[in-house]
């Protein structure tokens, strides 16, 4: 074996070519001369008279770029990477054509005549490349805003690559390649750099400014005043848009007639994308509505390529996961980011949520109802306006409407039940707290009295507001509203770490940090819980989830949903949520028939998002508003929803540990599946169970996709049915299709009314036709004790060819943990063992002190051990 090389001399290495204001890695350069290859610890750096390119190893498989046009690389001021690139074992050799570096996972080539880079398996097999001119670009020229972007990067991408992530949109596309998406924060839009592909990579491309993925740099003209104008196409293909207007609550594209755009809602991102099939070399008239005078329509003609490119960047700068599962991508992705944290265990519980609770009276007497249905509830939210007098967001209560918050409070944990209050982060100019904030210069200039995050003594400050005030209280949980922050706040403003267009995706990271470290500066006896509106990348660190914003309450928003959700997860964040029911409601929506249908589908689903919430517009949103049929049918989700808690809690648990997402879509879960790549609205919830939502009024059944490689058992009926096809199941009203995989074991809890309830007995629910695993996880459910091990976890192991079950050996302790439980085990069949109820005739129950326990089962032997 050749030694590693620590400095290479070369002659063909990447320069940099200027072209009229832009500036390119390019083959050929007269100014190439000797120039050298510097390897050092943690990757190498070439340098050429024109242009610097670096590249550091983060681990066996994970590859940090940076290139820059000067002598320097300056790095991102945001710091969405939380790990520094640790040493790694690897290799740098300098051939006749390329610099190679390889780890024992993969392989990066460099092409010296080019600057081209390669990505490739330990084996050899392409992964991602660069095309061999213009993959890296300086000072690009643009038709939105600017008029040039300063840093851009593209990439090959092969016709029958998938492409996933990106944040959470609206449009209700999945797959994301050749489309253009402009990557900016608003209400209902989401935008994380974070790309996940078919071909077993991630990219993190590491820049907050505004971003637009494969831009659409040919404008399309629109007459002001009919709305329409005309483009003619090159080549037969694909042809994405991006629609720009000021216009909040329509952005609409049709081309020759057929809907390409179609975003409708009382609030709308001022962009929005699409993407349709056209012949080669044909003049299509177009239509597009987005506002009054200022719409701006942009296409992207078909191409084989992925690129990124930012407004305000001082380098190419992007991280390379390979996986080639798309799980190990999203576990390396936040190792490197951050691990998401573990809620405490009522926030897996039901949130009741509306626009919005008045006063004191009307919360104790909303969670005295709660108890006295016996509905399963952990959590009420209080929304705005909560301050009365005291102006905006002035952190305080109003005492004639809440004249007692904190016995509020205590009364609400005296009855299991917690309370998350909005926060937002901008203030009235009448506030106290406005007026202190204001005096230290802790707002951003000309900003709207938007707290300037990006200041630590800013975030400090903030936090000591809320501990000086209502965290006194004992509020539990912090809702975070408008954090993109709301009408674009950032752009054309200076902050405490530069230009705001710089940053102006990152700002809802700041704001959860904030949070989080004031709060667990104070206290480690309460777990973070933070709900807000947008997210940015490495946000899972900070005990965020967020949720779609405020959506309508239609059936096409509710069908969008699933894809947006999944999207999020597959951009390296693990907790989201809806307003379930739409937060725009209509106004007949207690009585209305069609909406009642909406609702409970919407319901649900909701029952299997990681966060289960329903919050609503100026409603009374809680279950019993909507009639018996509709309080039937919600209840039987909820109580299902507490059932399934050991299951969640434990799933919730391997998400901090392990690097899992909760609800995976089907090519994170089934990356190998070529089947699954392109289902959008169905997803596994957890390890075992495959979910999928009806999002069509009056169905009665639905058609989805059984991924290959597993058989799976209908969940209400115990059917087994073999993976690998598309199949018709039955969708009645009151049930969706529910599928476990066959080899799980799920644990289900008693019935409960709160997450605090003991999860004893235990019904082991086992899914048989392959040997299964399972490893329960519990703790004290509200601290972090938890880091310190202060935890247990009980193995369980069933063999399906002998039909033994085994309960290991209990690994852990933590106060008032049970020394005694009770396992009901189920064997799971056609006709038994299914459904939300508990099965009255286990097949063995098992008492079990802490010590390895087994015990042979056939259905129908009831056995007691």
């Amino acid at each position: 074996m050749k030694p590693i090389i620590r400095s290479l001399i070369i002659y063909c290495v990447p320069s940099l070519l200027i072209f009229g204001n832009s500036a390119v890695w390019a083959r050929d350069d007269p100014r190439f001369a000797v120039n050298q290859v510097h390897r050092d610890p943690h990757g190498f750096t070439i340098q050429t008279a024109a242009g610097t390119v670096r590249i550091e190893v983060c681990g066996e498989r994970v590859i940090h770029v940076l290139a820059s046009p000067t002598s320097e690389i300056k790095t991102s001021k945001v710091p969405i990477v939380t790990q520094s690139c640790s040493a790694t074992n690897f290799q740098v050799r300098l051939g006749k054509k390329e610099v190679r570096l390889s780890t024992t996972a993969i392989v990066v080539s460099m092409d010296t005549a080019t600057g081209a880079l390669s990505f490739f398996s330990k084996d050899g097999r392409p992964v991602l490349s660069e095309p061999n001119e213009g993959g890296k670009t300086f000072d690009t020229p643009s038709v939105f805003e600017a008029k040039t972007w300063q840093v851009q990067q593209t990439f090959l991408s092969p016709a029958d690559e998938a492409l996933y992530g990106l944040g959470q949109h609206q449009e209700g596309i999945f797959d994301l390649r050749g489309v253009p998406v402009r990557l900016s924060q608003a209400n209902t839009n989401i935008s994380i750099p974070f790309l996940l592909s078919s071909k077993g990579y991630g990219i993190l491309w590491n820049n907050a400014s505004l971003t637009d993925f494969n831009p659409a740099d040919q404008s399309v003209a629109i007459d002001p005043n009919t709305g329409k104008g005309k483009f003619t196409t090159g080549v037969k293909g694909v042809y994405g848009f991006v629609l720009s207007g000021n216009n909040k609550d329509q952005l609409l594209l049709r081309v020759n007639a057929q809907n390409v755009i179609d975003l409708e809602n009382t609030w709308t991102p001022t962009s929005a994308s699409g993407f349709v099939e056209l012949d080669a070399n044909t003049e299509y008239e177009v239509s597009a509505l987005g506002g009054k005078g200022n719409v701006q329509l942009a296409v992207r003609p078909p191409a084989d390529t992925t690129t990124f490119r930012s407004e305000v960047g001082a380098a190419v700068d992007y991280y390379f996961f390979y996986g080639p599962a798309l799980d190990r991508v999203v576990s390396d992705y936040r190792s490197l980011t951050g691990e998401a944290q573990l809620f405490p265990k009522w926030a897996y519980g039901y949130w009741q949520c509306r626009e919005r609770y008045h006063n004191q009276q009307e919360i104790l007497e909303t969670a005295a109802q709660f108890r006295k249905r016996k509905i399963p509830v952990d959590v009420l939210v209080q929304d705005w306006l909560y301050w009365g007098k005291y102006g905006w967001n002035a952190l305080k209560f109003d005492e004639q409407h809440y004249p007692q918050p904190k016995d509020m409070v205590d009364q609400l944990h005296a009855n299991d039940l917690h309370l998350v209050i909005s926060v937002w982060s901008k203030f009235g100019e009448n506030t106290d707290v406005y007026k202190r904030m204001a005096a230290k210069s802790l707002l951003i200039p000309g900003g709207d009295a938007w707290m300037d995050f990006f200041n630590p003594q800013a975030r400090t400050t903030f936090w000591l507001e809320l501990r000086n005030g209502i965290f006194q209280d004992g509020i539990d949980g912090w809702w975070m509203d408008a954090s993109e922050p709301e009408y674009d706040a950032l752009h054309g403003n200076q902050t405490f770490l530069g230009d705001g267009d710089s940053l102006r995706n990152a700002y809802p990271l700041f704001v959860t940090q904030a949070i989080y470290e004031g709060q667990r500066a104070t206290t480690d006896r309460k777990r973070v819980v933070i709900l807000t509106r947008s997210a940015f990348a490495g946000q899972q660190r900070y005990a965020a989830a967020s949720w779609s914003g405020d959506i309508s309450a239609n059936w096409i928003t509710l069908r969008r949903q699933i894809p947006a959700g999944l999207s999020f997860g597959m951009s390296g964040m693990p907790y989201w949520t809806t307003d379930v029911g739409g937060f725009f409601r209509p106004k007949d929506q207690y009585t209305s028939n069609a909406y009642h249908e909406l609702l409970i589908r919407w319901f649900e689903y909701g029952a299997f998002c990681p966060i289960f919430r329903v919050h609503g517009y100026q409603s009374r949103a809680e279950i019993w508003n909507y009639g018996p049929q509709v309080e039937g049918i919600l209840r039987q989700y909820d109580e299902l929803r507490y059932r399934l808690l050991p299951y969640v809690y434990t799933s919730a648990w391997r998400v901090t540990q392990y690097g899992d997402t909760l609800m995976r879509g089907l090519p994170l879960a089934f990356s190998s599946d070529v089947g699954a790549r392109n289902v959008s609205d169905q997803f596994m919830f957890g390890s075992a169970l495959l979910v999928s939502p009806v999002t069509v009024e009056g169905a009665k059944e639905r058609t989805l996709y059984l991924p290959a490689g597993h058989d799976w058992i209908d969940f209400w009926t115990g059917k087994r049915v073999r993976g690998g096809q598309r199949i018709s199941a039955a969708a009645p009203l009151d049930s969706i299709p529910i599928y476990a995989m066959v080899g799980s074991i799920i644990p289900f809890g008693p019935n409960a009314e709160s997450t605090s309830t003991k999860a004893d007995p235990i019904e082991l629910r086992i899914y048989p036709g392959a040997t299964a695993d399972f490893t329960l996880y519990e703790d004290e459910g509200d601290n972090y004790d938890y880091e310190h091990g202060a935890y247990s976890e009980i193995p369980m192991h069933w063999d399906d060819k002998s039909g033994l079950l085994t309960i290991g050996q209990r690994r852990g302790n933590f106060p008032g943990m049970l020394q005694h439980k009770t396992f009901h085990a189920v064997i799971v069949k056609d006709g038994r063992g299914t459904g939300i109820a508990s099965s009255s005739e286990p097949d063995a129950t098992i008492q079990y002190t802490g010590k390895v326990t087994s015990a042979r089962i056939r259905s129908g032997s009831r056995k007691r051990i």
